[in-house]
Protein backbone atom coordinates (compact mmCIF):
# COMPACT_ATOMS: atom_id res chain seq x y z
CA UNK A 1 0.00 0.00 0.00
CA UNK A 2 2.76 2.36 0.80
CA UNK A 3 4.30 1.61 -2.27
CA UNK A 4 1.18 2.69 -4.58
CA UNK A 5 0.97 6.09 -2.19
CA UNK A 6 4.64 6.70 -2.98
CA UNK A 7 4.04 6.12 -6.26
CA UNK A 8 0.65 8.20 -6.63
CA UNK A 9 3.12 10.88 -4.32
CA UNK A 10 5.79 11.34 -7.82
CA UNK A 11 3.11 11.04 -10.34
CA UNK A 12 1.39 14.22 -8.60
CA UNK A 13 5.11 15.82 -8.11
CA UNK A 14 5.75 15.38 -11.72
CA UNK A 15 2.90 16.89 -13.10
CA UNK A 16 3.42 19.65 -10.77
CA UNK A 17 6.41 20.05 -11.90
CA UNK A 18 5.49 20.30 -14.79
CA UNK A 19 2.85 22.89 -14.30
CA UNK A 20 5.55 24.77 -12.72
CA UNK A 21 7.68 24.70 -15.72
CA UNK A 22 4.87 25.53 -17.98
CA UNK A 23 3.74 28.65 -15.89
CA UNK A 24 7.89 29.63 -15.98
CA UNK A 25 7.93 29.12 -19.79
CA UNK A 26 4.33 31.82 -20.29
CA UNK A 27 5.90 34.04 -18.14
CA UNK A 28 9.71 33.65 -19.70
CA UNK A 29 7.77 34.73 -23.32
CA UNK A 30 5.56 37.40 -21.92
CA UNK A 31 8.92 38.85 -20.60
CA UNK A 32 10.66 38.49 -23.69
CA UNK A 33 7.87 39.50 -25.70
CA UNK A 34 7.48 43.30 -23.56
CA UNK A 35 11.48 43.18 -23.91
CA UNK A 36 11.03 43.17 -27.73
CA UNK A 37 8.58 45.97 -27.66
CA UNK A 38 10.71 48.26 -25.46
CA UNK A 39 13.49 47.36 -27.47
CA UNK A 40 11.59 49.39 -30.47
CA UNK A 41 10.93 52.21 -28.57
CA UNK A 42 14.63 52.84 -27.40
CA UNK A 43 16.20 55.42 -29.07
CA UNK A 44 19.90 54.69 -28.49
CA UNK A 45 20.85 52.09 -31.36
CA UNK A 46 24.04 51.13 -29.59
CA UNK A 47 22.21 50.12 -26.81
CA UNK A 48 19.89 47.76 -28.80
CA UNK A 49 23.01 46.43 -30.70
CA UNK A 50 24.99 45.39 -27.47
CA UNK A 51 21.91 44.02 -26.01
CA UNK A 52 20.74 42.21 -29.20
CA UNK A 53 23.78 39.38 -28.89
CA UNK A 54 23.23 38.70 -25.34
CA UNK A 55 19.27 38.33 -25.77
CA UNK A 56 19.85 35.74 -28.98
CA UNK A 57 21.86 33.46 -25.99
CA UNK A 58 19.35 33.80 -23.90
CA UNK A 59 16.65 32.42 -26.36
CA UNK A 60 19.23 30.14 -27.50
CA UNK A 61 19.14 28.72 -23.80
CA UNK A 62 15.48 28.89 -23.79
CA UNK A 63 14.67 27.00 -26.63
CA UNK A 64 16.94 24.34 -25.17
CA UNK A 65 15.58 23.93 -21.83
CA UNK A 66 11.99 24.17 -23.14
CA UNK A 67 12.12 22.19 -25.93
CA UNK A 68 8.18 21.74 -26.25
CA UNK A 69 7.79 25.41 -26.84
CA UNK A 70 8.07 26.67 -30.53
CA UNK A 71 7.99 30.22 -29.34
CA UNK A 72 11.30 30.32 -27.73
CA UNK A 73 12.48 28.69 -31.33
CA UNK A 74 10.40 31.45 -33.01
CA UNK A 75 12.01 34.46 -31.58
CA UNK A 76 15.70 33.13 -31.30
CA UNK A 77 15.50 33.02 -34.91
CA UNK A 78 13.65 36.32 -34.91
CA UNK A 79 16.54 37.70 -32.87
CA UNK A 80 19.66 36.28 -34.75
CA UNK A 81 18.05 37.41 -38.17
CA UNK A 82 17.29 40.77 -36.87
CA UNK A 83 20.71 41.26 -35.72
CA UNK A 84 22.28 39.78 -39.30
CA UNK A 85 20.44 42.25 -40.92
CA UNK A 86 20.00 44.87 -39.20
CA UNK A 87 23.38 45.75 -37.44
CA UNK A 88 26.11 43.11 -38.95
CA UNK A 89 25.13 43.78 -42.48
CA UNK A 90 25.28 47.95 -41.76
CA UNK A 91 28.47 47.64 -40.80
CA UNK A 92 29.47 45.87 -43.67
CA UNK A 93 27.51 48.37 -45.57
CA UNK A 94 29.34 51.48 -44.15
CA UNK A 95 32.56 50.11 -44.46
CA UNK A 96 32.14 49.43 -48.07
CA UNK A 97 31.09 53.34 -48.77
CA UNK A 98 34.00 54.57 -46.42
CA UNK A 99 36.57 52.79 -48.74
CA UNK A 100 37.79 50.35 -45.54
CA UNK A 101 38.10 47.35 -47.80
CA UNK A 102 39.75 45.08 -45.26
CA UNK A 103 37.45 45.72 -42.85
CA UNK A 104 34.23 45.19 -45.31
CA UNK A 105 35.80 41.65 -46.02
CA UNK A 106 36.27 40.47 -42.82
CA UNK A 107 32.90 41.47 -41.69
CA UNK A 108 31.38 39.97 -45.01
CA UNK A 109 32.54 36.60 -43.53
CA UNK A 110 30.29 37.21 -40.24
CA UNK A 111 27.54 38.27 -42.66
CA UNK A 112 27.90 34.76 -44.55
CA UNK A 113 27.97 33.41 -41.19
CA UNK A 114 25.16 34.94 -39.21
CA UNK A 115 23.30 34.30 -42.58
CA UNK A 116 23.73 30.54 -42.78
CA UNK A 117 23.01 30.70 -38.98
CA UNK A 118 19.47 32.56 -39.68
CA UNK A 119 18.74 30.11 -42.48
CA UNK A 120 19.50 27.45 -40.33
CA UNK A 121 17.40 28.68 -37.30
CA UNK A 122 14.14 29.11 -39.55
CA UNK A 123 14.39 25.84 -41.22
CA UNK A 124 14.50 24.13 -37.84
CA UNK A 125 10.91 25.46 -37.47
CA UNK A 126 9.63 23.85 -40.91
CA UNK A 127 8.97 20.42 -42.04
CA UNK A 128 12.14 18.65 -43.28
CA UNK A 129 11.54 18.70 -46.60
CA UNK A 130 12.38 22.54 -46.50
CA UNK A 131 16.03 21.99 -45.93
CA UNK A 132 16.41 19.34 -48.96
CA UNK A 133 14.53 21.80 -51.35
CA UNK A 134 16.93 24.80 -50.12
CA UNK A 135 20.02 22.86 -50.23
CA UNK A 136 19.30 21.67 -53.31
CA UNK A 137 17.97 25.09 -54.83
CA UNK A 138 16.88 25.65 -57.83
CA UNK A 139 13.17 24.45 -59.53
CA UNK A 140 13.24 22.33 -55.79
CA UNK A 141 13.33 25.36 -53.67
CA UNK A 142 11.28 27.44 -56.37
CA UNK A 143 8.81 24.44 -55.84
CA UNK A 144 8.79 24.61 -52.06
CA UNK A 145 8.27 28.29 -52.13
CA UNK A 146 4.93 27.97 -54.35
CA UNK A 147 3.52 25.31 -51.90
CA UNK A 148 4.03 27.48 -48.62
CA UNK A 149 1.37 28.11 -46.63
CA UNK A 150 0.08 31.63 -45.24
CA UNK A 151 1.60 30.44 -41.56
CA UNK A 152 5.07 29.66 -42.79
CA UNK A 153 5.51 33.46 -44.10
CA UNK A 154 7.88 34.88 -41.49
CA UNK A 155 10.00 31.59 -41.93
CA UNK A 156 10.08 32.30 -45.63
CA UNK A 157 10.97 36.02 -45.11
CA UNK A 158 13.47 35.44 -42.87
CA UNK A 159 15.27 32.63 -45.39
CA UNK A 160 14.62 35.26 -48.25
CA UNK A 161 16.45 38.14 -45.96
CA UNK A 162 19.43 35.93 -45.79
CA UNK A 163 19.59 34.71 -49.25
CA UNK A 164 19.39 38.09 -50.30
CA UNK A 165 22.50 39.55 -48.28
CA UNK A 166 24.39 37.22 -50.36
CA UNK A 167 23.67 39.10 -53.28
CA UNK A 168 24.40 42.13 -51.72
CA UNK A 169 27.98 40.54 -51.16
CA UNK A 170 28.16 38.95 -54.23
CA UNK A 171 26.82 40.56 -56.98
CA UNK A 172 27.37 37.93 -59.42
CA UNK A 173 25.47 35.25 -57.23
CA UNK A 174 22.36 37.20 -58.10
CA UNK A 175 22.45 34.97 -61.54
CA UNK A 176 20.75 32.18 -59.71
CA UNK A 177 19.13 33.79 -56.56
CA UNK A 178 17.51 36.56 -57.78
CA UNK A 179 14.46 34.29 -59.40
CA UNK A 180 13.62 32.35 -56.20
CA UNK A 181 14.24 35.58 -53.99
CA UNK A 182 11.93 37.53 -56.36
CA UNK A 183 9.18 34.44 -55.79
CA UNK A 184 9.22 34.08 -52.20
CA UNK A 185 8.44 37.60 -51.80
CA UNK A 186 6.06 37.58 -53.92
CA UNK A 187 4.29 34.85 -52.64
CA UNK A 188 4.76 36.26 -49.12
CA UNK A 189 2.94 38.89 -49.81
CA UNK A 190 0.18 37.17 -51.85
CA UNK A 191 -0.54 35.00 -48.78
CA UNK A 192 0.09 38.30 -45.73
CA UNK A 193 -0.03 41.41 -47.03
CA UNK A 194 1.64 44.19 -45.14
CA UNK A 195 3.02 41.41 -42.64
CA UNK A 196 5.51 42.99 -40.26
CA UNK A 197 5.32 45.99 -41.20
CA UNK A 198 5.01 45.45 -45.04
CA UNK A 199 8.56 43.53 -44.70
CA UNK A 200 8.65 41.45 -47.69
CA UNK A 201 6.72 44.91 -50.08
CA UNK A 202 10.06 46.68 -48.96
CA UNK A 203 12.21 44.13 -49.21
CA UNK A 204 10.74 43.48 -53.17
CA UNK A 205 10.82 47.33 -54.07
CA UNK A 206 14.28 47.31 -53.09
CA UNK A 207 14.81 44.05 -55.39
CA UNK A 208 13.32 45.98 -57.86
CA UNK A 209 15.28 49.11 -57.90
CA UNK A 210 18.82 46.82 -57.55
CA UNK A 211 17.77 45.33 -60.95
CA UNK A 212 16.98 48.09 -62.75
CA UNK A 213 20.67 49.85 -62.64
CA UNK A 214 21.74 47.27 -64.14
CA UNK A 215 19.16 45.52 -66.17
CA UNK A 216 16.18 48.24 -66.25
CA UNK A 217 12.43 47.16 -66.30
CA UNK A 218 10.42 48.74 -62.61
CA UNK A 219 12.29 50.93 -61.06
CA UNK A 220 10.31 50.14 -57.27
CA UNK A 221 8.76 53.56 -57.60
CA UNK A 222 5.37 52.12 -57.24
CA UNK A 223 6.07 49.77 -54.72
CA UNK A 224 7.12 51.92 -52.53
CA UNK A 225 4.67 54.48 -53.36
CA UNK A 226 2.20 51.93 -52.13
CA UNK A 227 3.88 51.47 -49.40
CA UNK A 228 3.93 54.50 -47.87
CA UNK A 229 0.15 54.78 -48.04
CA UNK A 230 -0.05 51.50 -46.33
CA UNK A 231 2.41 52.84 -43.41
CA UNK A 232 1.28 56.53 -42.87
CA UNK A 233 3.80 58.83 -41.61
CA UNK A 234 6.82 57.82 -39.49
CA UNK A 235 7.84 54.92 -41.28
CA UNK A 236 11.49 57.03 -41.93
CA UNK A 237 13.46 53.45 -43.05
CA UNK A 238 10.54 53.33 -46.06
CA UNK A 239 11.94 56.60 -47.16
CA UNK A 240 15.80 55.72 -46.67
CA UNK A 241 15.61 52.63 -48.80
CA UNK A 242 13.52 54.47 -51.71
CA UNK A 243 16.46 56.56 -51.96
CA UNK A 244 18.95 54.08 -51.64
CA UNK A 245 16.96 52.18 -54.50
CA UNK A 246 14.77 53.97 -56.64
CA UNK A 247 16.11 57.21 -56.83
CA UNK A 248 19.93 55.65 -57.08
CA UNK A 249 18.29 54.35 -59.97
CA UNK A 250 16.95 56.91 -61.53
CA UNK A 251 20.19 58.90 -60.69
CA UNK A 252 18.14 61.42 -59.29
CA UNK A 253 20.49 63.27 -57.25
CA UNK A 254 18.33 65.80 -56.24
CA UNK A 255 15.70 64.10 -55.19
CA UNK A 256 17.61 61.95 -53.33
CA UNK A 257 19.43 64.80 -51.26
CA UNK A 258 16.15 66.50 -50.80
CA UNK A 259 14.55 62.86 -49.82
CA UNK A 260 17.37 61.95 -46.86
CA UNK A 261 17.13 65.70 -45.33
CA UNK A 262 13.48 65.08 -44.78
CA UNK A 263 14.93 61.91 -42.53
CA UNK A 264 17.24 63.66 -40.66
CA UNK A 265 15.18 66.72 -40.19
CA UNK A 266 12.13 64.32 -39.03
CA UNK A 267 10.94 64.80 -35.29
CA UNK A 268 11.21 61.19 -34.45
CA UNK A 269 9.91 61.41 -31.12
CA UNK A 270 6.44 61.88 -32.93
CA UNK A 271 6.57 57.99 -33.91
CA UNK A 272 7.16 56.26 -30.37
CA UNK A 273 7.20 53.10 -31.01
CA UNK A 274 9.53 52.83 -34.54
CA UNK A 275 11.71 55.07 -32.48
CA UNK A 276 14.58 52.34 -32.54
CA UNK A 277 13.97 51.74 -36.39
CA UNK A 278 13.45 55.97 -37.25
CA UNK A 279 16.89 56.04 -35.61
CA UNK A 280 18.45 53.85 -37.65
CA UNK A 281 17.24 55.04 -40.42
CA UNK A 282 18.68 58.35 -40.02
CA UNK A 283 21.94 56.89 -39.73
CA UNK A 284 21.66 55.30 -43.01
CA UNK A 285 20.71 58.47 -43.84
CA UNK A 286 23.56 60.57 -43.27
CA UNK A 287 25.54 57.93 -44.20
CA UNK A 288 24.09 57.76 -48.00
CA UNK A 289 24.81 61.74 -48.35
CA UNK A 290 28.43 61.22 -47.06
CA UNK A 291 28.71 59.21 -49.79
CA UNK A 292 26.33 60.69 -52.50
CA UNK A 293 29.29 61.12 -54.92
CA UNK A 294 30.35 57.45 -54.41
CA UNK A 295 26.52 56.61 -55.00
CA UNK A 296 25.48 58.32 -57.73
CA UNK A 297 28.69 59.87 -59.19
CA UNK A 298 27.85 63.11 -60.40
CA UNK A 299 27.32 64.03 -64.04
CA UNK A 300 30.98 65.05 -65.65
CA UNK A 301 31.48 68.54 -66.10
CA UNK A 302 30.92 70.02 -69.81
CA UNK A 303 33.68 69.68 -71.98
CA UNK A 304 34.41 73.85 -72.95
CA UNK A 305 33.91 74.12 -76.67
CA UNK A 306 36.54 74.56 -79.58
CA UNK A 307 38.50 77.77 -79.55
CA UNK A 308 37.43 79.95 -82.47
CA UNK A 309 39.78 79.49 -85.18
CA UNK A 310 40.52 83.19 -86.52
Amino acid sequence: MKRYALVGCLIAFAGCQSFIDNKAADATIKLMQRSKDAGKRTPDVELAREALPGGILQLQAFALAYPDRREFKVMHADALCSYATGFVFDDWDAAKLEGRDQDAKKIGVRVKSLARECVEANLDLMPKEWRADHETGGDAWTARIASTKPDQVPQLLSITGADALQIALSPLSAITKIGPITAALEKSIALKPGFHDNQAELMLATVQANKSQFLGGPDGGLLFAKIRAAQGDGALLTEVMYARGTLVAKKDRAGFETTLNKVLDADVTKWPDRRLTNEIARMKAQRYLDAEDKIIPPPAPAEPPPAAQE
